[in-house]
């Protein structure tokens, strides 16, 4: 093989975008549907409810971006209300999932995290079949170039964190239940409920007061933990749950259990202390 460059692309083949990963709206992936009739348009459905969606995410986006062109890779919250009819349109089995848009086709890729080099292996197999379809574009950032619109929130998710920053948790907490019964597996409505509640738990509880008393109770080490949450302090939150589930009599290990996994939810999915803390609570519970 020689050592000669590709050919730069021609004017014609160019498309110029914001960015080469952009988040979007299940409302605005149609208007990339045009793209995908001259280069490859993935679409990575990301999920709070799996600890290797942000790990899937960062390795995919690193690929992309590395490949400075070849595609455009669209990230879709796949917990949103309204993406069901998406998912079914590209056949996703389950979450976190990657597929694909060739000449406004969907074509499913795979499910759950992989390895670099699998994804790589994948995104190489695409490319080909992209040029032998006649593909032949590639994506130009252009700061020009209009953004997707913001993913909008849908109307209870919205209702619910205007109630939270209005204060209001109670009417936050009700907003996010009805949203639950609407979509059972709404996970940002999960998050958003576990965050309501934890700020009702706390409201106008003088803090230090809490910290500084000992925790003779399996309520006091719940309280306490609460309190490290609100602050900030997960790590401790989640160690002083862990510590008291370590000792406690039988009986008493589910409610700290079902504690800890909501304030796990608090977190959030990228929060670094989980991984430990669940590795922590496997060997306690096997």
């Amino acid at each position: 093989m020689s050592g000669t460059a590709a050919p730069e692309p021609s004017e014609a083949s160019v498309v110029k975008v914001a960015a080469l990963v952009l988040d979007v709206a299940p409302s605005t992936l149609a208007n990339f549907v045009k793209i995908s009739d001259r280069l490859p348009v993935l679409v990575e459905f990301h999920t709070l409810r799996a600890e290797t969606s942000p790990a899937l995410s960062q390795k995919l986006a690193a690929e992309v971006t590395r490949r400075g062109g070849d595609f455009v890779l669209l990230r879709l919250d796949g917990d949103h209300a309204q993406v069901g009819q998406l998912l079914q349109a590209f056949q996703i089995q389950g979450l976190p999932a990657v597929a694909a848009l060739m000449a406004g086709q969907p074509i499913p890729l795979f499910n759950g995290d992989q390895e670099e080099s699998a994804i790589k292996a994948v995104l190489d197999r695409l490319l080909i079949m992209a040029r032998e379809n006649g593909l032949s574009g590639r994506a130009q950032v252009d700061e020009n170039a209009p953004a997707p619109a913001e993913p909008q929130l849908p109307p209870r998710h919205k209702a619910g964190f205007e109630a939270m920053e209005a204060g209001d948790y109670a009417e936050a907490a009700a907003q996010f239940e009805a949203a639950i019964k609407e979509a059972p597996a709404d996970a940002v409505a999960a998050k958003g409920l576990a965050q309501a509640n934890l700020l009702l738990r706390t409201d106008n509880l003088e803090l230090d007061k809490v910290l500084a008393a000992p925790a003779a109770t399996i309520a006091d080490v719940m309280l306490k933990a609460d309190v490290l949450a609100v602050i900030g302090h997960f790590d401790k939150a989640f160690d002083a749950l862990l510590s008291a589930f370590a000792i406690a009599p039988k009986d008493d290990r589910e409610p700290l259990r079902q504690h800890l996994l909501e304030l796990f939810k608090v977190a959030g999915a990228n929060d670094p202390n989980i991984p430990a803390a669940r590795a922590r609570l496997a060997g306690l519970l096997y």
